[in-house]
């Protein structure tokens, strides 16, 4: 029990462990310290990728008396960050209680700064339509979850919004709530920084080696996450939400005093409030072929060394009277891949990179004189004259077979090109080597299980207020077709875990703690074990193919889940104790159990979506620019997934659901917005679906 306390307070004590964060990395450097100082196995990490908002300073300036109060991003929205660029958004700050319409009356709503009560559901829309520039929920402490997602908002809105603790907006206010008229102080200014990025966090894993010569080439993969879910930015403690890691580590424990005769695969994940963004990351990397993953990897590297090649060249690059440099000898070049396979000559590279970037600079001439024409006012002959000979040049430039024998005017205008494709270049191959990193670490994880078949997957998904815990191998992730059925495949694990149950819970003098919910009941269907609705991790490696359950907690809602208020104090340490023991028990009877698995695996369903984000640049027939930086939000069913554009207008979204398994298309929306101000740069043409 001392063990399990100090590892769920450690882990509640970094403040917000939600994916990309300081805490997030710490907490992931904790369980990588306790599993080696264990001694049980191999220790290792795979990163991965995944779109994240970054929080910076927020901050609200009463610039009359020269005082500042911290705010708290509030993640409102399931694209856009809530950015408010330096000088910042100014208006008057107006208490407007639960924002109802009686309660905005007579109060000056348009150009100001609203401070709303949390519990006011989805009324902050009102103060948006009559023109808020922002918003601040006023929180009176212990607010459940509900109150939190109740204000969810799904289309694009830039309308930020932030939290606050009541007592804090009190030390600087007063009585902000009987302001006369609403009126709490006549201007403020509101900064906030946010910015999408690709956030690289860690799956960490432990190969605990099986003692049985018959069964330790079967694998029994266990995985808890670590991450917490953040309704606010930077307070997101997680204490309930730590039970299944504390419990992850306990089992580790209890995996050193009773070495499985199985194979064991412990999986520390993340991105779990990213839809399981991490366990599908394992997933792919285990289920994947080792061809399909050292291709890419190749791949990767090829691009890599031709990057750099062309890097090199254009450094090099002069273009005076005499022409261009002559190539670079091919020995300068760093150590080719055994299969990375030849390179063009350094020449070649240089003169497409310069066409490309060619291309580029024509279209964002384009685009300007577009704009300076079709301006009402204000438009500038000059301007447009001279930016129409600028795109005249460029696009000389372009049709040249050569870049030999130029005028004073071309080569001075290559120049300043050539500086800007040697960034973009430099961007190209820095961009490039992340990917490589990622792809490495999924080959090292799948040269580690390959000897084995895995017969079995636990996740864990525990809380601390229910009644007990079951096997599910379904959840609110996918939605599944009703004809798929799975009930066969999963006869011997069923019988594997009654027995199991049977027997720890006799030890541990603990009847009921597991409840049979894994085969369907005449009694009670599976889904009436849940009051909130949660994706669950078996979902996906039941999806894959494997024979994939979580161990949920039932009957409790969760409800302090991603908010604030999720605290150690707050946890029922009793029954997560008790809990834990009973799973710890039930898991090493699957590591020992004689058989797991029937022949007949649930089907395969999961699947991979990559594509490309591209422009059309002027003059050009085919959309070829990447369009970096792309955040996608894509759907299906209810379950949203994240995944960001790379360098080369490239994607890849890893583990959504084949149509053999759900009625729903992965539907994809996608955006750029522009890391100070949160606006809109960029967005998907929908035109042929009938959207706007």
């Amino acid at each position: 029990a001392a063990a399990f306390e100090a590892a769920l307070r450690t882990l509640a004590s970094v403040g917000d462990r939600s994916t990309g964060t300081p805490g997030n990395a710490a907490a992931a450097a904790f369980i990588k310290g306790e599993l080696e100082r264990l001694s049980i196995g191999t220790v290792a990490a795979q990163p991965f990728a995944v779109p994240v908002i970054r929080h910076g300073r927020s901050e609200l300036e009463v610039p009359a008396r020269g005082v500042r109060l911290t705010l708290h991003p509030f993640a409102g929205n399931a694209a856009t960050p809530p950015a408010a660029d330096a000088p910042g958004l100014s208006g008057p700050l107006v208490y407007v209680g639960s924002g109802e319409l009686s309660q905005l009356n007579g109060k000056r709503i348009e150009g100001a700064v609203v401070l709303m009560e949390l519990d006011s559901a989805r009324h902050w829309l009102k103060s948006a339509d009559l023109g808020a520039k922002a918003l601040i929920y006023v929180d009176r402490g212990l607010s459940p979850r509900a109150l939190f997602e109740d204000k969810f908002e799904l289309s694009p809105l830039h309308f930020p919004r932030f939290w606050v603790p009541a007592e804090d907006l009190r030390g600087v206010f007063g009585a902000f709530e009987s302001a006369p008229a609403g009126a709490v102080a006549d201007e403020v200014r509101l900064r906030a920084e946010a910015a999408w990025e690709n956030a690289v966090s860690e799956n960490v894993y432990c190969l605990v080696p099986g003692t049985s010569p018959l069964r330790k080439k079967e694998l029994l993969l266990v995985e808890a996450f670590y991450d917490s879910s953040a309704r606010v930015a930077g307070q997101s403690p997680g204490a309930d939400e730590a039970v299944g890691a504390a419990t992850f580590l306990q089992l580790a424990r209890f995996l050193k005093e009773n070495p499985p005769e199985r194979t064991v695969l412990l999986a520390a994940t993340s991105g779990h409030a990213q839809a399981l963004a991490g366990l599908r990351e394992l997933t792919w990397s285990v289920a994947t072929r080792s061809k399909d993953l050292r291709d890419e990897r190749n791949d990767l590297r090829r691009f890599v060394k031709k990057a750099g090649l062309t890097l090199r060249a254009l450094k090099e690059a002069r273009f005076d009277e005499a022409g261009p440099p002559p190539p670079a000898p091919a020995a300068a070049a760093e150590p080719a891949d055994e299969d990375a396979g030849g390179q063009d000559a350094p020449a070649d590279l240089r003169n497409a990179a310069l066409v490309e970037r060619l291309k580029t600079d024509a279209d964002l001439v384009s685009r300007r004189l577009m704009q300076l024409r079709m301006a009402e006012h204000g438009r500038d002959p000059t301007l447009i004259q001279e930016l129409s000979a600028e795109r005249q040049t460029l696009r000389h430039l372009m049709w040249r077979t050569s870049f030999e024998g130029l005028s004073t005017e071309e080569r001075v205008l290559l120049q300043q090109v050539a500086e800007r494709a040697r960034r973009a270049q430099a961007t190209l191959l820095s961009d490039a080597r992340a990917p490589l990193r990622l792809v490495d670490g999924a080959y090292a994880l799948r040269n580690a299980v390959q000897e084995h078949e895995i017969a079995a997957a636990v996740s864990l998904h525990l809380s601390s207020r229910g009644d007990g815990f079951g096997a599910f191998n379904g959840g609110w992730l996918y939605p599944l077709r009703p004809r798929i059925n799975r009930v066969p495949a999963y006869a011997a694990l069923d019988e594997a875990l009654k027995e199991g149950a049977r027997r720890v819970e006799e030890a541990h003098g603990l009847p009921g703690m597991f409840k049979d919910t894994l085969r369907p009941s005449r009694l009670r269907s599976w889904q009436s074990h849940f009051i909130d609705r949660p994706a669950l991790g078996g979902e996906v490696t039941a999806l894959a193919g494997y024979h994939g359950v979580t161990f949920a907690t039932t009957g409790d809602a969760r409800a302090a889940w991603g908010t604030p208020a999720d605290t150690p104090e707050r946890v029922d340490l009793a029954f997560a104790v008790k809990q834990s023991a009973v799973v710890c028990g039930l898991i090493g009877h699957l590591a020992d159990a004689p058989r797991l698995r029937e022949e007949n695996a649930p089907l395969n369903g999961f699947s991979t979506v990559s594509g490309r984000a591209t422009f059309l640049r002027h003059g050009e027939l085919f959309a070829d620019k990447p369009a970096p930086g792309t955040v996608l939000l894509c759907y299906q069913g209810n379950s949203r997934f994240y995944v960001m554009v790379d360098s080369k207008g490239r994607f890849r979204l890893k583990g959504v659901a084949d149509k053999t398994h759900s009625l729903f298309k992965v539907v994809i929306e996608g955006y750029r917005f522009d890391d100070r101000t949160g606006q809109v740069i960029w967005t998907i043409d929908k035109k042929l679906t009938g959207k706007d």
